[in-house]
């Protein structure tokens, strides 16, 4: 005994499944949006963002105060160099390919420690103040934030 179907069953049989998926589809975005976001590893990416400059620095300090930079010690280095203000301090953005300098978040302390464990932060970020930036800082790539410590 073979069963058929009439055209309705059918019709009703696929919609059924149609309905399941497009609340599959939905349940599975609500997921990743809100409880599960994807977070890619943007290790490399970031460090090469942070340890890169865009452009030339002067290295000394008659040639840096020329172009407005700042001749100092930065870091544990023993020697001083130049650090040049940038002109798009504080603007918006998600990756620091639209700043002078780098995309820095603004994490708190706690925050901070976290993402010094490794935890990165789904964020926007403001360009730095100047190209060279030192410390533990949240760099942005891509709407992500990590803690990269530069010296």
């Amino acid at each position: 005994m073979k069963k058929e179907y009439s055209r309705r069953q059918i019709k009703k049989i696929f919609i059924a499944i149609l309905v399941v998926f497009v609340i599959f589809i939905s349940a599975w975005r609500i997921d990743r949006e809100f409880f599960h976001p994807y977070i890619a590893n943007f290790n490399d990416e970031i460090r090469s963002d942070v340890t890169s400059l865009k452009f030339t620095v002067p290295k000394d300090k008659e040639n840096c105060e020329k172009i407005g930079g700042v001749w100092k010690k930065m870091g544990p280095r023993p020697q001083e160099e130049c650090n040049i203000p940038t002109k798009d301090s504080g603007k918006d953005c998600l990756s620091s390919n639209v700043c002078e300098g780098v995309c820095l978040a603004e994490l708190s302390p706690e925050d901070l420690r976290k993402g010094m464990k490794g935890k990165l932060f789904k964020t926007n970020g403001k360009c730095s103040d100047f190209i060279k930036v030192m410390g533990c800082r949240a760099y942005v790539y891509q709407g992500w934030a990590q803690v990269v410590c530069a010296d």
